[in-house]
C-alpha cells in the first residue's frame, strides 16, 4: 500500500488473468446485483438503489446503500486489493452458485466510469468511516482516504456511481429493475423475510411474491441423528433457467454445495428450488457440482452419507406433498379445459343421475392427472375424447376396476400408486352412492312435506304462502332440465325478463305487444337450459308456465280457461312463436272434475299424461299433485328399492318435528322446512 497526501493507493494484485479479460459482467443489471450481494454478504438487512436523471433523461448518478457491517479498513488489502482470490473464499449466495472472487467491485465499468465508496465500520467499540474511489481508466489502482472517527452510530456502505454513459430512464424503470433483481434475489428475500431483508428502488420495495408462489412454498424443520435441518422449499411462479436444485448452507449461511432434485418432470412445470441450512455442513469443504445428475460427494464417512440419504427422503417427501397440492389445482384447470375448450368430455344428461356420472368421471380424471399428467400430455383432441369416453363406459359398468388396467398400459405405476389409485376408484364410487342417497332423501323429504300440506292441511294451506313458495325453490318437480325464469309476476313482466334473456335488454325490436292480459300473474315460469334434439337435426327450446292453486281448489274448466288465457297471450307475441320454441302450460290442483277427465280422453291418443289441449307450438296440461308425486316415485323407485329406503320412517321423522303445532301454524312450519332444503 502506498500513501500520497493522506490518500492510500492500493495496487491490485492481478492473478492469472488481466482485469479486462476476467469475465467481468457487461450487463448493467448484473453489475447492480453484484453490489447488492456485497451488501447482503456484509450482513445488511436493507439495500436501497437511488438514481437521478439529467436533462436528456439519462441517469446522472446512481447510489446503492446498505446497512451492513461496512468495509473494515484493516482488511482492505485483502478485499479490494485481491483479484480472483477473494479473502472470503466462500461461495456466492447467488443461484448461479459461483464465487465472484473479487470481481464484483469492478462491475461498475459495465455502465459507469467512476465509483466512490463511503463506508462506516465498527472498530472495537468505535465507529470509523473513510472513502474509496476507483475509475474505469485506472482499474489497477484504488484510492482510499484515511479512516476518521464517525459521528454516525450505525455501520453501512454507500456506493456512488457517476460519469454514467449507458443508463436511461427506460432501462432503469422500476419494472425492468424489479424483474431483473427478482431473478437473483427473490429466494433470498423470501428466506430472510423474518429478518426484514429488503431491496428498495427509488423508494419502492421489491416484492418477492411476484416471483415466488408463497402458498406452495414451505419451511419445515427436521432432526436427523441429532442434527437439525431447516428445509425451505421455494416454488417459483414461472420457469427458471436453473435446474431444480437443492442448495446446502451451513449455519453462517455460506453455501456449501448443491445437487439436482429427483423431481424434474418437464410436463408438470413444478418449478422449485430447495434450500437446506444446518450445522451439519459447517465443517465440510466447499463443493459445487454443475454436472447434470451427479451427486455431490461431500462426505467420507458412511454415517454422514446415511444422514444425507435420510435428509433427501425428507426433502422428497416435502416436494411430493406440494406437488400433490399443485397438481390438484392444475387438475381442476385441465378437466375444465377438456369440458369447455377442447370439448372432449362426454355429454351427460341434466338429471341427477347424469350429473352424478359426470362428477364421477370428473373426479377420476382429476386423480389420473394428479397421478401422472403425462397420460394426457400431448394427446390429440380425438385421442383424448376417445380415452375419456372409454373411461366413462368402464366407470358406468361393473368393470370399474379395469380402469386401473387401462392406465397401467399407458404409464408404469409403483405398487403404492397402484394401491392409491385402486382406493380412489372405490372411494369415488362410494362417494357417488352417498351423494345420490343424500340427494334423493332430501328430495323425498320435500315430497313428503308438500304431500302433508296438500292432503292433510287442505283447508289451512293456500297458494301463495305455501304451495307457491315450495315450488319456487323446488321447480325440479316439473323437470331437471329447467331453470326458473320468474315466479309470481305479471305476465308482461315475466315475459320481459324472458325476452331479455333471449335478446338482451337493449333490443327494441323485441318489444312486447300491449294486451289486456298484461296484468295476469304467472305463478311459475320455467325455461329450459338445454337443447332437445329433433328428427331434423335441429334443436328445440322448451318453456313451461305453471298455474298453481290452493289445495282446496278443484281443477275445473274455469281454471283451464285461465291457463289458456296465458297461452293466448304468449301466442300473440310474435317473437315467441317459432316452431322451434315449445310452450307447455300446466295447471296443478289436488283434484280434477269430470270436464277435465273428458279432455284427457280427447287427447289420450297423443300418449302424453295430462294433455288437455294443443295448438301450434303450445300444449295445455291439467295435472293433479298425485301426478307430480307419482312421477317422482316412478323415476326414483328402482334406486329407492335397491337401497331399501324406508320412506315411512322419513315421513314420520318429519312430522315429529311439527307434532306440537296444528292448522295454519303447522302449514307455515312445513313450508319453511321445505324451502330450507337446498337442492
Amino acid at each position: 500500500m502506498i500513501w500520497e497526501a493522506n490518500i492510500m493507493i492500493i495496487p491490485v494484485s492481478v492473478k492469472n488473468q488481466s482485469i479486462d479479460s476476467s469475465g467481468i459482467t457487461s450487463d448493467y443489471k448484473a453489475a447492480i446485483s453484484e453490489y447488492i450481494w456485497n451488501g447482503f454478504e456484509a450482513n445488511a438487512k436493507k439495500v436501497s438503489i437511488e438514481y437521478t436523471l439529467n436533462e436528456a433523461f439519462g441517469v446522472k448518478e446512481l447510489i446503492i446503500k446498505d446497512n451492513g457491517d461496512g468495509i473494515n479498513y484493516d482488511e482492505l488489502g485483502e478485499t479490494f486489493g485481491a483479484f480472483l482470490a477473494s479473502k472470503k473464499n466462500l461461495l456466492s449466495l447467488q443461484m448461479k452458485s459461483k464465487a465472484n472472487k473479487g470481481k464484483g467491485r469492478f462491475s461498475f465499468i459495465a455502465f459507469s466510469n467512476n465509483a466512490e465508496w463511503h463506508t462506516v465500520y465498527k472498530d472495537n467499540d468505535v465507529y470509523k468511516e473513510y472513502d474509496i474511489a476507483m475509475s474505469s481508466d485506472k482499474k489497477e489502482v484504488i484510492d482510499c482516504s484515511e479512516p476518521q472517527l464517525s459521528e454516525q452510530n450505525a455501520t453501512g456502505t454507500e456506493v456512488r456511481f457517476f460519469n454514467i454513459n449507458t443508463l436511461t430512464v427506460e432501462n432503469m424503470s422500476f419494472e425492468v429493475i424489479e424483474s431483473a433483481l427478482l431473478k437473483d434475489f427473490a429466494w433470498f428475500l423470501y428466506l430472510y423475510k423474518n429478518k426484514d431483508a429488503e431491496i428498495i428502488v427509488n423508494g419502492e420495495k421489491i416484492d418477492y411474491k411476484k416471483y415466488i408462489n408463497t402458498d406452495l412454498s414451505e419451511k419445515v424443520m427436521v432432526t436427523i441423528d441429532g442434527y437439525r435441518f431447516e428445509i425451505n422449499l421455494i416454488v417459483w411462479q414461472e420457469s427458471i433457467s436453473e435446474k431444480f436444485c437443492c442448495y446446502y448452507f451451513d449455519e453462517k449461511n455460506i453455501l456449501k454445495g448443491k445437487r439436482t432434485t429427483t423431481f424434474n418432470h418437464n410436463t408438470i412445470n413444478f418449478n422449485h428450488s430447495v434450500f437446506v441450512k444446518s450445522d451439519f455442513f459447517d465443517d465440510k469443504e466447499n463443493v459445487i457440482d454443475d454436472h447434470e445428475d451427479t451427486q455431490i460427494n461431500l462426505f467420507e464417512s458412511q454415517d454422514e452419507k446415511k444422514i444425507l440419504k435420510k435428509l433427501h427422503k425428507e426433502i422428497q417427501k416435502l416436494i411430493e406433498k406440494k406437488i400433490s397440492v399443485y397438481l390438484s389445482d392444475k387438475a381442476e384447470e385441465a378437466v375444465e379445459a377438456m369440458i369447455t375448450e377442447r370439448k372432449t368430455f362426454p355429454n351427460f344428461s341434466d338429471d341427477v343421475y347424469g350429473q352424478m356420472r359426470k362428477n364421477d368421471l370428473t373426479r377420476v380424471t382429476k386423480e389420473i392427472f394428479k397421478l401422472e399428467p403425462l397420460i394426457f400430455h400431448k394427446l390429440k383432441q380425438i385421442q383424448e375424447k376417445s380415452l375419456l369416453g372409454f373411461l366413462n363406459l368402464l366407470l358406468s359398468s361393473e368393470e370399474r376396476e379395469n380402469v386401473l388396467t387401462i392406465i397401467e398400459q399407458v404409464v408404469e405405476l409403483s405398487p403404492q400408486q397402484r394401491a392409491d389409485f385402486s382406493m380412489i376408484l372405490k372411494k369415488t364410487s362410494l362417494e357417488n352412492i352417498i351423494d345420490t342417497i343424500k340427494f334423493i332423501e332430501d328430495r323425498y323429504k320435500v315430497i313428503e312435506l308438500l304431500k302433508s300440506i296438500v292432503y292433510d292441511l287442505t283447508k289451512f294451506a293456500n297458494e301463495r304462502d305455501h304451495v307457491q313458495k315450495i315450488v319456487e325453490r323446488h321447480f325440479w318437480l316439473f323437470g331437471e332440465q329447467y331453470n326458473l325464469a320468474s315466479a309470481d309476476q305479471r305476465m308482461q313482466k315475466a315475459l320481459e325478463q324472458y325476452r331479455n334473456i333471449l335478446y338482451g335488454e337493449e333490443d327494441v325490436t323485441a318489444k312486447l305487444n300491449s294486451d289486456a292480459e298484461n296484468e295476469r300473474r304467472m305463478d311459475i315460469f320455467l325455461c329450459n337450459t338445454r337443447n332437445i334434439e329433433t328428427t331434423f337435426e335441429t334443436t328445440l327450446e322448451e318453456n313451461i308456465v305453471v298455474e298453481l292453486k290452493a289445495p282446496r281448489v278443484l281443477l275445473t274448466k274455469k281454471v283451464l280457461r285461465q291457463v289458456e288465457d296465458y297461452m293466448d297471450y304468449v301466442r300473440r307475441q310474435p317473437q315467441f312463436n317459432s316452431e322451434l320454441r315449445k310452450w307447455k302450460f300446466i295447471a296443478v290442483c289436488k283434484e280434477v272434475d269430470d270436464y277435465v277427465k273428458s279432455q284427457y280422453k280427447a287427447f289420450e291418443d297423443k300418449g302424453k299424461v295430462g294433455l288437455v289441449f294443443q295448438v301450434d307450438n303450445c300444449e295445455v296440461y291439467a295435472l293433479t299433485w298425485d301426478d307430480i308425486f307419482k312421477s317422482f316415485e316412478i323415476k326414483h323407485k328402482p334406486m329407492l328399492e335397491r337401497l331399501k329406503y324406508d320412506r315411512e320412517r322419513v315421513a314420520n321423522e318429519l312430522m315429529a318435528e311439527v307434532s306440537d303445532t296444528e292448522g295454519r301454524e303447522k302449514a307455515d312450519t312445513l313450508t319453511k322446512m321445505a324451502v330450507a332444503k337446498v337442492l
